[in-house]
């Protein structure tokens, strides 16, 4: 059921050691794989229908990625076709910056966004979550991201219930976010000390004989340039 990865650097890194260790999971996923990184300030985002250990356009992204916040997904389709608009990272450009998304899990019952191009639930979820986030920071002038995603993420439950499976990653170019709430589903983080500062890596497996940490349920997890941010007490 899909595979996530994510990496945040105090300067930019690529994932060269890591990526080709997690493209090992598209053996189980075998949908479509996808990265986002940053390129002076923009989202860039690479997407094929397609395994990743397949694809030389996965591997050449690889060597192409170089950023402060990075996100990988590879797929096992559950909604939508073998599209590359079903691939995951999603993209959304929002008050002046573009925002990234990679979810495994399912939400039931999600409306079709009109913003949005393929037909997963995921995309659905993403574009929800970038709608509550834009209501809730045009409420007042002193309104911040982090509540404002605590806030949506809040919403999700109470419009879809409790009995869903929400693993997510998203970016907005500056912090990196992981929320997990999917049981037999955990996602792992590991620390690095590098030269230029801290790096951490995000995965739903363990991808090296490191040390790596189970993230516990329901926490948002805020990582700035390598540094945990924010680990907040579980949203429901």
């Amino acid at each position: 059921m899909c595979d996530l990865f994510a990496m945040s650097c105090n300067d930019e890194d690529r994932a060269t050691q890591s990526l080709p260790r997690f493209a090992r999971y598209a053996t189980g996923n075998p949908h479509g794989w996808g990265m986002g990184w940053y390129e002076n300030g923009q989202a860039r985002i690479e997407r094929e229908p397609c395994r990743a250990d397949f694809s030389d356009r996965f591997y050449d992204s690889i060597e192409e990625a170089r950023s402060t916040n990075m996100i990988a997904h590879v797929r096992y389709a559950t909604h939508g076709e073998h599209t590359t608009c079903n691939c995951h990272p999603f993209k959304r450009r929002y008050s002046g910056r573009d925002w990234i998304f990679a979810h495994n899990g399912w939400v039931h019952g999600v409306d079709d966004h009109s913003l949005s191009e393929g037909e997963t639930d995921s995309e659905q979820i993403f574009n929800h979550i970038m709608d509550e986030i834009e209501r809730y920071q045009s409420r007042g002038e002193i309104r911040g991201t982090y509540p404002a995603l605590k806030h949506a993420i809040g919403t999700v439950f109470e419009r879809y219930g409790e009995h869903i499976n929400l693993n997510l990653l998203i970016s907005d170019g500056n912090m990196l976010y992981v929320y997990h709430h999917y049981p037999g589903k955990p996602i792992y983080l590991v620390r690095r000390s590098k030269e230029y500062g801290n790096a951490a890596l995000v995965s739903t497996r363990e991808l090296s004989g490191e040390h790596w940490i189970e993230l516990e349920p329901d926490r948002l997890l805020v990582l700035d340039r390598g540094e945990v941010f924010v680990y907040s007490t579980p949203l429901i």
